[in-house]
């Protein structure tokens, strides 16, 4: 497996032009977020979230966004989750590439948060069917993958006080690298998580397939809107 390295200085120089790398599905995920981005940019700004961090720690999923399995796998997630639960079916679907269980502890951690007391609403948390199809029905639009991306964030900081004493680039890597890799992690987890390459767009990974540092992918972009 080829893991693609950076060059490190007192700024960080990228040894990868990544637009050349992804080609056409970089091209395309840059049309995608340029024709939503004023509707995306409304959703960030009622969390009073920034809208260029968030877009840029999910620019990475929308390089891979396959429709084709996206279509399979959220047919799956409908038709077993509902029913079962995250133990029957747990795929990332949508153009963010959320996955069930991610929203699950999204609701339950937004609900114990004196945020959910600052906006005033709650998610029904249940283990009900019912709460359940609810919830695929906020992953399965856009506005609703925008806004538990929004919640993620404003989560995201307030466990991690810290993160706002960051530059904005350290922020993007952190955040995308909890989206991506884990958003449970520690703070220390979360800085070796970082340096690993695990991000690949091959729709099954092989010996031969390249990987890459999902937040490197999402601080170019960053640069680039």
């Amino acid at each position: 497996m080829l893991c693609l390295l950076l060059v490190w200085g007192s700024s960080t120089a990228f040894s990868i032009n990544y637009q050349k790398e992804f080609g056409d599905d970089w091209t395309q995920a840059e049309k995608f977020v340029k024709e939503h981005r004023t509707e995306w940019k409304q959703i960030f700004e009622e969390f009073e979230v920034d809208a260029d961090i968030a877009t840029a720690i999910v620019f990475p999923e929308l390089i891979r966004y396959s429709r084709w399995q996206d279509a399979i796998e959220t047919a799956a997630v409908n038709g077993l989750y509902i029913s079962g639960g995250k133990e029957k079916a747990n795929f990332s679907i949508g153009r963010f590439q959320m996955k069930p269980s991610f929203a699950e502890e999204i609701d339950e951690e937004w609900n114990k948060s004196k945020l959910a007391r600052e906006f005033n609403f709650l998610f029904d948390t249940r283990d009900a069917s019912d709460a359940r199809r609810n919830r695929l029905k906020r992953l399965g639009t856009l506005e609703g993958q925008c806004r538990y991306l929004a919640i993620f964030i404003r989560l995201m900081f307030l466990r991690h006080p810290r993160l706002q004493t960051l530059p904005k680039e350290q922020q993007i890597r952190f955040l995308a690298t909890a989206y991506n890799r884990s958003h449970t992690a520690s703070w220390e987890q979360n800085l070796r998580m970082q340096k690993q390459c695990h991000f690949h767009t091959d729709m099954i990974k092989t010996r031969s397939t390249k990987t890459y540092r999902y937040s490197d992918i999402a601080v170019t972009f960053y640069h680039f809107q």
